[in-house]
């Protein structure tokens, strides 16, 4: 008995240990129930069935193992509940996975219409990263090349290391999908995508139609993220080459849990586990105001979420529709005031701190100079804007605008410029007022300035010549005072002061009608009747007249 006991123990340590090693796979025909799971290897996520919120239907899914409260980060049968448990999880010889009723053995969901390699000895494996890859067992390379991977079927969550874009080769395009509610991992309205019409950007879609931008990559960031840079937690990488396009972000501290992920409502976050509280606690999201509503203010519209009303038509344009803007309805934009007709003297009107505009249907080179761009632009009568592509280091590449500008804001800084075609007499009448708004600023500044230096060399000889005149009528009273000589050296260090009292008087309460102009030494007024006397060393003279006097 004591040796069947201790074979016994030997036989459940190896199958515990067995267990242990290969917790993290699924080999050809290997079945996973509704109370079994899949485990990473450094225990990050886990694999298996459960129940979303308060719902009573069944799903196979990826959640995060070592969090109390169940986050799912990826859902297999998202839009094909299961109404019970008595389904099992299987991968077959030919590499694919399989959910099927137990007991009838119908298929609830597949992943064979992704699956196009075939294999002899398929391994399943659950990774650290939340991916689940099928590859061929015994290839070096194998893991890094997988026949099948959760990654490439998104559902609500961007996870370090995903690839957020499109594949040129193999035609799949990894996109998030927002579940419907909180109890309902099915596709709901909301859309996260890499937008390939033209040059890439970032869009959020509400049942096919765009409701938010992130606009194009810069070099550094979205155009119209600004607030999603680089920093000491994260750091991203953009590719654009002729395999691949996609957006992805990994963590600098691989021991951090954060997730970006497309809420029901629409709203993209980036959430991080805080495990003193134990809980999801928003690091960041795109969407911040109104003006990141999509073409809020219509075509050749600019949003300026500190104005009031925050819709402005562009330079050179003006409202389609006068009464429906008046009316804060924006959605028909505005049009330019003088049409552009392909004249060789049309110019550009730069721009800066832009949101740029949508680039579906614009045009793009990654090596062209800024200078090159200009004049492509301007040979081609259609373009109506261009600009850099890259503005990392002194900028590069070419990205060229047909037609309207669309979903234009400002940022109060990390914006980008912006070159806008305009029209010559456009251009001339921007250059004319510029002209004359310097012209008037020296037409006023330079003759007040020189009233104001009239006015203190008259007080000054005014004062010294009264002085002088005091000394040249001196009686023998004033022998007893101080030496002549001594009173000479205190000539014109002191001028005369007037009370407030007696400048009030005579500039009528500092009146705009006695006000000639204002220089770099305040206002300057004329005085029509000062009335009053000053007295200058004990002799009193009687102010004069239409004087003029500076405050």
């Amino acid at each position: 008995m004591p040796k069947m006991k201790l074979i016994f123990g030997f036989l459940v340590l190896y199958a515990s240990l067995t267990r242990t090693h290969a917790a993290d796979t699924i080999s050809a025909n290997q079945v996973v129930r509704y109370n079994q799971t899949i485990i990473s290897p450094k225990e990050t996520f886990e694999l298996g069935f459960f129940n979303p919120g308060n719902s009573t239907n069944h799903y196979v899914g990826i959640w995060y193992k070592k969090i109390s409260n169940r986050t799912v980060v990826w859902v297999a049968n998202r839009n094909t509940p299961l109404r019970d448990n008595s389904s099992e999880l299987t991968l077959t010889h030919q590499g694919i996975l399989i959910l099927r009723n137990a007991t009838t053995g119908n298929v609830t969901w597949s992943s064979a219409n992704s699956s196009t390699r075939s294999v002899r000895n398929p391994i399943g494996q659950l990774q650290d990263t939340g991916n689940f890859i099928i590859y061929e067992e015994g290839g070096v390379n194998n893991q890094e090349d997988p026949i099948w991977q959760s990654f490439d079927f998104m559902t609500d969550t961007l996870l370090p290391g995903m690839k957020h874009g499109k594949n040129l080769v193999t035609g799949i395009e990894r996109h998030l999908t927002s579940w419907k509610s909180a109890d309902d991992p099915a596709s709901g309205e909301f859309s996260d995508w890499i937008d390939t019409r033209g040059y890439p950007q970032l869009i959020i879609r509400q049942a096919g139609e765009i409701m938010f931008r992130g606009g194009p990559w810069n070099g550094l960031w979205f155009t119209g993220t600004p607030n999603l840079k680089q920093n000491d937690f994260y750091h991203f990488t953009f590719v654009l080459n002729e395999s691949e396009i996609y957006f992805q972000y990994n963590l600098i501290d691989t021991s951090a849990l954060m997730r970006l992920v497309l809420q029901p409502s629409g709203r993209s976050e980036g959430l991080l586990w805080i495990n003193r509280t134990q809980t999801w606690s928003l690091y960041t999201a795109p969407q911040i105001d109104r003006c990141d509503q999509y073409a809020v203010c219509g075509p050749s519209g600019i949003c300026n979420i500190n104005n009031s009303p925050f819709c402005l038509c562009l330079k050179g344009f003006e409202p389609r529709s006068p009464d429906q803007w008046r009316n804060t309805d924006w959605s028909q934009g505005c049009r330019r005031t003088i049409p552009l007709d392909c004249d060789p003297a049309e110019g550009f009107k730069k721009y800066t701190n832009l949101k740029l505009p949508d680039t579906q249907g614009s045009w793009y080179n990654q090596t062209m100079t800024l200078e090159e761009c200009k004049e492509m632009c301007k040979r081609n009568c259609s373009c109506t804007a261009y600009t850099n592509s890259n503005i990392s280091g002194t900028g590069s590449g070419c990205l060229l605008w047909f037609g309207d500008l669309i979903d234009i804001r400002t940022l109060s800084e990390d914006g980008d410029t912006l070159y806008i075609r305009m029209s010559a007499s456009e251009l001339e009448s921007i250059e004319n007022s510029r002209s004359s708004s310097a012209g008037r600023r020296v037409w006023v500044i330079v003759p007040v300035a020189f009233v104001v230096l009239v006015i203190i060399v008259s007080i000054c000889l005014f004062y010294r010549f009264n002085r002088k005149k005091q000394q040249q009528q001196g009686t023998p009273g004033n022998e007893s005072g101080p030496d002549p000589e001594n009173r000479n050296g205190d000539e014109g260090l002191e001028l005369p002061l007037f009370g407030l009292s007696t400048i009030l008087k005579a500039t009528n309460n500092f009146s705009i009608n006695a006000k000639l102009g204002e220089g770099g030494f305040g206002p300057v007024y004329k005085i029509s009747d000062f009335g009053m006397a000053r007295t200058f060393g004990g002799n009193q003279i009687e102010a004069n007249t239409n004087r003029v006097v500076g405050t």
